[in-house]
C-alpha cells in the first residue's frame, strides 16, 4: 500500500508541476495571466525525499523477486532429493535381483530308441496299429520301424478278412533294443 501511495503521489506532484510551469497552452485565448504574489507560493517537492521514496520501491521490488526465487530454488531442491531416493531404492532393488540370479544349464538326455520288427509269416496281410499308428505289412513279409521311443508302447493286429487277431496289448521297449511282433498263421 505504501508502494501505491508513493507512486499516487509522484504523478500528483509531477501534474502539478507541469500546470505550476505552464501546461497546455491554446494559442487563441491567450489571457493574461496575474502575476505571482506572495501569498501564492508554488511548493516544490523536496528532491531528496522523492529520491529516498525510489530507493524504497526498488528494495521493496527486489525482495519480492529474491522472495519469489527463493522458493523456486526449495521446491527444485526438493524435487532432486525425491529422485536421488528413488534412483537410490531402484539402485537397491536392482542389487537384490543381482544377488538372487541364479544361473544353471542342464543337458538333456540322449533320447535313446529302439526299434520295433514285424513279421508277417502268414499267407493274409494285416495291419498293425502302434501307439495309435497303422502299419500295412503284406503276406509273408517283414517290416522294420527304426527310431521308436523307448518305454512302453500298445499295439494291436488285425488280419484282412478275420478281423482282430491280437487285441490292444502293452509292452515295454528298451534303448537299442529291437522288439518283435510276430505274426503267424494259427
Amino acid at each position: 500500500m505504501k508502494i501505491i501511495y508513493t507512486i499516487t503521489m509522484i504523478t500528483l506532484m509531477g501534474m502539478s508541476f507541469g500546470a505550476s510551469f505552464g501546461g497546455i497552452e491554446n494559442i487563441n485565448d491567450k489571457k493574461a495571466e496575474p502575476p505571482i504574489t506572495p501569498e501564492k507560493k508554488v511548493e516544490v517537492p523536496n528532491f531528496d525525499s522523492i529520491q529516498n521514496q525510489l530507493k524504497e520501491i526498488q528494495l521493496s521490488i527486489q525482495a519480492i523477486k529474491s522472495a519469489d526465487h527463493d522458493s523456486k530454488l526449495k521446491k527444485i531442491e526438493a524435487e532432486i532429493s525425491i529422485l536421488k531416493d528413488q534412483v537410490s531404492r531402484m539402485e537397491q532393488t536392482i542389487s537384490k535381483l543381482a544377488a538372487t540370479r541364479v544361473a544353471a544349464s542342464f543337458t538333456p538326455p540322449v533320447s535313446a530308441n529302439g526299434t520295433i520288427k514285424i513279421a508277417n509269416t502268414s499267407s493274409t496281410n494285416t495291419s498293425v496299429i502302434i501307439n495309435g499308428k497303422v502299419y500295412k505289412i503284406q503276406a509273408n513279409q517283414t517290416l522294420s520301424i527304426p527310431n521308436q521311443n523307448i518305454g512302453d508302447f500298445t499295439y494291436e493286429v488285425l488280419a484282412d478278412g478275420f478281423g482282430i487277431i491280437q487285441k490292444q496289448t502293452t509292452r515295454s521297449l528298451g534303448a537299442s533294443e529291437t522288439f518283435t511282433i510276430n505274426i503267424y498263421p494259427r
